[in-house]
């Protein structure tokens, strides 16, 4: 059987920015530390985001905008050898939305992607593809970066990970530590990579081109300034023809349909990273 969890809380749109910002620096650093593979840094993601959104005390006042949060995470009972890392839904009043994501890590001692060999990527680009056929431009690389090529910031959830002593070097923000890329910007629309020599582009050691954190993400994903919502009664995620190892269901409801178009035209105010 699969095993399931689930958590709520009633908060507004900014008390969503702190915690999912805070979870792209634990990761960061829990990589750092322990050189943790992708599925468990993806099984971390998941429970810190439950934690954290959904049984954390919310930090705004309240408000005429609030709404009601829900989270559940869903384990398959075995392990998918072919099929994504994490299947995200995202649910508000005007419909759903559902991604589909592999995860790789940025090796902290090599400074290379852990899928770096030719039969690494041709696997990589095969998944890649499976997912872009099941869900357009939704489907997304996730890449966990180590701590030390970030600048070590904290969110305002700290954790043992975080506080532990080790070297950042970087400038990049530690919230880049859950790194979303489209899996449009890596492949052409025949499945090949755009780029054959970096097939996963690089500005700098940890900074991805057309990369952005997990928290940003997340905010568009909910505000719609990502893809567009899919009118009708929740998704039937039992259904997928490219299954994902866990699921992510993150669901806003309890708010009109006018006060939640009111929330997401105000989607510049919160998606601004130099006033989080």
């Amino acid at each position: 059987m699969s095993t399931a969890s689930s958590f709520t809380q009633r908060l507004h749109i900014s008390d969503v920015i702190a915690p999912t910002q805070s979870v792209g620096a634990h990761i960061a650093a829990k990589l750092e530390l322990f050189q943790t593979d992708e599925r468990t840094l993806t099984d971390e993601l998941c429970d810190m985001l439950c934690i954290w959104l959904g049984l954390q005390e919310r930090r705004s006042r309240h408000s005429s905008k609030d709404f009601t949060l829900t989270l559940s995470k869903t384990t398959s009972a075995q392990e998918v050898k072919n099929g994504a890392d994490l299947e995200l839904i995202v649910s508000s009043p005007l419909g759903n939305k559902r991604c589909l994501i592999q995860a790789k890590v940025l090796d902290p001692l090599t400074g290379k992607l852990r899928c770096n060999s030719t039969a690494g990527w041709a696997k990589l680009r095969k998944q890649l593809v499976a997912a872009r056929k099941e869900v357009a431009d939704l489907a997304f690389l996730l890449v966990y970066v180590p701590g030390s090529l970030l600048d070590g910031e904290q969110f305002g959830y700290s954790t043992y990970e975080q506080n532990h002593r080790f070297v950042s070097a970087g400038k990049i923000e530690a919230f880049f530590g859950v790194t979303m890329i489209p899996v449009n910007d890596l492949l052409q629309k025949s499945g090949r990579w755009k780029k054959r020599k970096q097939k996963v582009p690089e500005i700098a050691p940890g900074q991805f081109e057309f990369g952005i954190p997990f928290w940003q993400f997340l905010l568009e994903l909910l505000l719609c300034r990502r893809s567009s919502w899919t009118a009708g009664p929740s998704l039937d995620i039992e259904r997928s023809n490219y299954p994902a190892f866990r699921t992510l269901v993150v669901g806003a409801s309890e708010v009109d349909r006018d006060v939640w178009m009111s929330i997401q035209r105000s989607a510049d105010q919160w998606l601004r990273r130099d006033e989080q």
